[in-house]
């Protein structure tokens, strides 16, 4: 009997487990499959949990358009779209969100709604759609249309940004189409309340992207980001329905958990495999071939860590796109509240430099632009974190973080915090009746700390670019070999002999920083060793 090829999958998240999935369904009888998973249960940055007895996702949350998505289509198959539990859906209807901006007033929709449409279509721009002159809010204002546009060459979609907004300020305020504003707001002048909206949206970016701040996040490659058409929908049983559906194909003893690699010995010349994988435990294990499905953070740090995740270190293709790519934190936090029927609040901040600013609000709730229930008949709050402030988040006590959120609020609704109690907040205009509302207990994730994941996602930072990521999805090693003559001379090519193959969301060129694109790329090797073994698939 022909020896079976032995491949080992490093990491049981969506790319792993759906390459696992795919191997061991096509062909049962050719390999020896294991995959080995350094935590305690399978999903990686998809973790779905409970709190306050409703279901919640801390990690992975959206399909992110239903047409044409492999999540979707799963998810469909098996029934996990419907659920009588109630569970994070974010179904508030747009007309319930307030916003409140730092003064202690609610600003007018009208207003809100002018610099949504710009933002927004100033972002339709970024990513190469194009923008029809009767929809669009940017194609109301002279101007802006083609100065955005040629800016295009703009090395930043941050800056990108910033040119957009000050070309529709030019505009309105030479004399162009007004933007809806009456007046003052307290110390707000009309453009500064303005561009504070637009920060805010911006902020919210930002937890798309995973990037701290836009301007690190390159402008060129926005254009090949891909997105499916349809709606935006949580899965109503969890998204570890997903991945527990891929993962009930394989035999028991396939997915070894608390099994972290310390080191891969690559190009080796051993008799018993061409890898040989070195585990935290001091176990060695040999592979002819290994996929590695590690996040871009672990990636990073292996490469810049004294004792190095890769033995021989990776070429200098590999590891300077793993250095240039961007990968970033985001964290949820959720917030119980003593009662249900709190509206989606959307929180507007005066700019760092200005002396009006409330001191008692925290730098690290500065750049959060929203908290809204998870449905809207939910005692449960949510608010998303990136960058900086989602790093710090991880590092505060559930007191520091309920008195910075109740604080917050506080402050931006002008409704007095009762002073017998801290964690309490009067809801005022936030509800019909005059009850206070308590917060009871939070929840935050922890992505950054995580020494598994490193990060949430990756991005193509300034500097990088998609053929980084394409770089990233190549295997290795790389070699000579002949493959024929050409006029009575030998051919050689650059062949892959598959030792090390990558899968995750950072080595898919226009679907990263998704869980379809980690899906992608699992089936991506999945059949690339299929056609090397010549399998029928």
């Amino acid at each position: 009997m022909a020896k079976k090829a032995r491949i080992v999958i490093i990491g049981a998240g969506m790319a792993g487990l759906t390459a696992a999935n795919k191997l061991y369904k096509t062909s049962t009888d050719m390999f020896e499959l294991s995959v080995v998973e350094g935590g305690s249960r399978i999903g990686g940055r998809i973790n779905t949990s409970e709190f306050s007895s409703e279901k919640i996702e801390m990690g992975a949350t959206w399909i992110h358009g239903i047409g044409g998505s492999p999540v979707y289509r799963i998810a469909k198959e098996t029934g996990s779209l419907v659920s009588d539990e109630p569970w994070e859906c974010m179904d508030s209807s747009i007309d319930k969100v307030k916003t409140f901006a730092e003064g202690g007033f609610e600003v007018e929709p009208s207003v809100v709604e002018s610099v949504s449409g710009l933002f927004n279509a100033l972002m339709e721009l970024a990513q190469g759609k194009e923008i029809s002159q009767s929809d669009s809010d940017l194609a109301r204002f002279d101007g802006i249309y083609e100065t955005a546009t040629r800016v295009c060459s703009s090395s930043s979609v941050g800056s990108f940004l910033k040119s957009g907004f000050d070309a529709y300020w030019d505009s309105i305020s030479n004399g162009g189409v007004g933007d809806g504003v009456k007046g003052y707001y307290g110390k707000w002048s009309r453009k500064s309340l303005q561009e504070a909206i637009f920060t805010m949206f911006s902020n919210t970016q930002r937890t798309y992207t995973s990037a701290d701040d836009l301007s690190t996040l390159d402008f060129a490659a926005e254009s090949e980001y891909q997105m499916f058409p349809g709606e935006e929908i949580t899965i109503a049983k969890g998204y570890l329905s997903v991945i527990k559906h891929l993962a009930s194909v394989l035999p028991q003893g396939v997915i070894q958990l608390n099994r972290k690699v310390r080191k891969i010995d690559w190009q080796s010349s051993n008799e018993d495999g061409h890898v040989k994988l070195h585990f935290s435990d001091g176990s060695v294990v040999f592979a002819d071939h290994v996929i590695v499905t590690v996040s871009l953070g672990v990636l990073k740090a292996g490469i810049e860590s004294d004792e190095e995740l890769f033995s021989p270190p990776l070429p200098d293709f590999k590891s300077d796109a793993i250095k240039r790519l961007g990968y970033g934190v985001v964290n949820k936090l959720f917030v119980e509240m003593s009662q249900r029927h709190f509206p989606s609040l959307q929180l507007v901040f005066d700019r760092e430099d200005s002396e009006f600013r409330f001191v008692k609000i925290p730098w690290w709730m500065r750049r959060t632009a929203t908290i809204s229930p998870i449905h809207s008949n939910s005692k449960v709050l949510l608010s998303w974190f990136a960058g900086k402030e989602a790093l710090e988040l991880e590092k505060l006590t559930d007191e520091e973080i309920i008195e910075g959120v109740t604080t917050t609020i506080s402050c931006l609704t002008g409704k007095e915090v009762k002073k017998d109690a801290a964690k309490t907040l009067t809801n005022g205009s936030l509800n019909d009746g005059g009850e206070v509302m308590k917060i009871t207990k939070v929840l935050k994730s922890k992505w950054g700390s995580d020494p598994l994941f490193r990060g949430s996602y990756s991005y193509v930072a300034v500097g990088s670019s998609g053929d980084d990521l394409d770089a990233m999805a190549e295997p290795l090693p790389k070699i000579n070999k002949k493959v024929g003559q050409v006029n009575g001379h030998d051919h050689q090519a650059k062949v892959y002999e598959l030792q090390i193959m990558f899968a995750g969301e950072a080595t898919h060129r226009t679907h990263y920083s998704t869980t379809h694109g980690a899906y992608y790329s699992g089936l991506r090797e999945a059949n690339r060793l299929l056609k090397h073994y010549k399998c029928n698939f």
